[in-house]
């Protein structure tokens, strides 16, 4: 794909806010598990404000991705985010498994977090990401009737994509640049469950930078995907800043937002063929 400015590559950053909102989504009776909710909530309440210095100071514009439910709760630090002028998508509302919801249950689940989010900032989000489970048939066809242009909920290729048989454009990420694959950890209950896992900082960022380096030869989109309780610590945030301080100095990427990545592939023709087409003719028929 070829890149405004002539950039070798695209670079997106997103950030998801969801305080401890999985935990609670899990099991009611978490409620009373203070210690492991207060993990989650380190997110709004520290690493969002570590986050957003980071991005101001070097002027990056990221999509925070945000459930209702936390900007309900946190309806300032929304307000300070967007006010900054970073971009807001939708998390859901309250986090909840899609697996365990139906079609229209999954549909409301998004619009009403973008209810909640709109409400604060005056403005309608474009972007949504699931939260955990898979979507129902149609439902993007639905996002698409709600007003939605682009999703960020699938990890299918290096490049944005059109979700067929609707108006949306995904933009992809890949888990190996994220955050929480390498880094998430929480004693009780484990996560990831029966795994210790807080790897070295140099070996995350020599990761990144594996990654980038492939971008810029193959014209990629690099997609950092974060989450505010992992990335929002000192010592990983001054990473991040060095880290992204390092990119934007090589001068070869264009730094853009979810909005702008999925408005250019629109306009510059998205792949009508992409495998994820063929993958929907496919489920149509067995079901």
């Amino acid at each position: 794909m070829n890149w405004p400015n002539h950039a070798a590559y695209a670079f997106v950053v997103t950030i998801d806010v969801d305080g401890d909102l999985p935990l609670l989504a899990k099991h009611p009776g978490n409620v009373e598990r203070m210690k492991s909710r207060s993990a989650g909530l380190y997110g709004p309440e520290v690493g969002v404000p570590r986050l957003l210095r980071v991005m101001s100071d070097l002027g990056i514009v990221a999509h925070w991705f945000t459930p209702g439910e936390i900007a309900r709760r946190y309806p300032r630090m929304i307000r300070e985010v967007h006010e900054s002028g970073q971009r807001i998508g939708v998390h859901g509302d309250r986090h909840l498994d899609f697996g365990r919801l139906d079609f229209s249950e999954q549909v409301e689940e998004i619009v009403a977090g973008r209810a909640a989010i709109q409400e604060i900032i005056g403005q309608e989000p474009q972007g949504f990401r699931t939260p955990a489970g898979e979507w129902a048939p149609g439902f993007p066809e639905a996002m698409d009737r709600a007003g939605f242009t682009w999703s960020s909920s699938l990890a299918s290729d290096e490049l944005p994509f059109p979700l067929t048989g609707s108006g949306l454009i995904e933009v992809p990420f890949r888990y190996e640049l994220e955050d929480q694959q390498y880094l998430a950890y929480n004693l009780d209950p484990p996560f990831p469950p029966g795994l210790s896992r807080i790897t070295p900082l140099e070996s995350v960022a020599d990761n990144w930078w594996c990654e980038v380096r492939g971008a810029e030869r193959f014209g990629t989109l690099v997609h950092l995907r974060l989450n505010a309780e992992v990335m929002g610590t000192p010592g990983r945030a001054r990473m991040l800043h060095r880290f992204l301080a390092e990119l934007a100095g090589r001068g070869t990427a264009w730094f853009t937002t979810g909005d702008e990545v999925a408005a250019h592939s629109r306009s510059a023709g998205a792949d009508p063929d992409h495998p994820y087409a063929m993958f929907m003719k496919l489920a149509a028929e067995n079901r």
